[in-house]
């Protein structure tokens, strides 16, 4: 499967397509009419952004994948022998 680019535009055109910041707003107005005093509320309102960003760090490090592939090989080489049984079903 090929990928496709992925761009911060793309990315924005997206949450605009799902009513992100709509959503939002008329969540923290339902709010504000149960909790008038509540001055987070107005702060929320007043700034309305999707807040969920991309990792900054990456997942998958030179290291980290040589040490996966190690961990990988050492797992496929080590077969754990088989315990001989008796004919009655019992360990020798």
């Amino acid at each position: 499967m090929a990928k496709g680019k992925s761009s911060s535009k793309s990315n924005q055109e997206h949450y605009k397509n799902y009513r992100y910041e709509s959503n939002r707003q008329k969540r923290l107005e339902k709010l504000a009419k149960e909790q008038p005093n509540n001055e987070q509320i107005q702060a929320a309102l007043s700034n309305i952004h999707y807040r969920r960003q991309k990792p900054k760090s990456k997942q998958w490090t030179p290291e980290k994948r040589e040490l996966a592939e190690m961990n990988r090989i050492c797992k496929r080489q080590y077969v754990e022998p088989k315990k001989a049984e008796t004919k009655y079903g019992l360990p020798l």
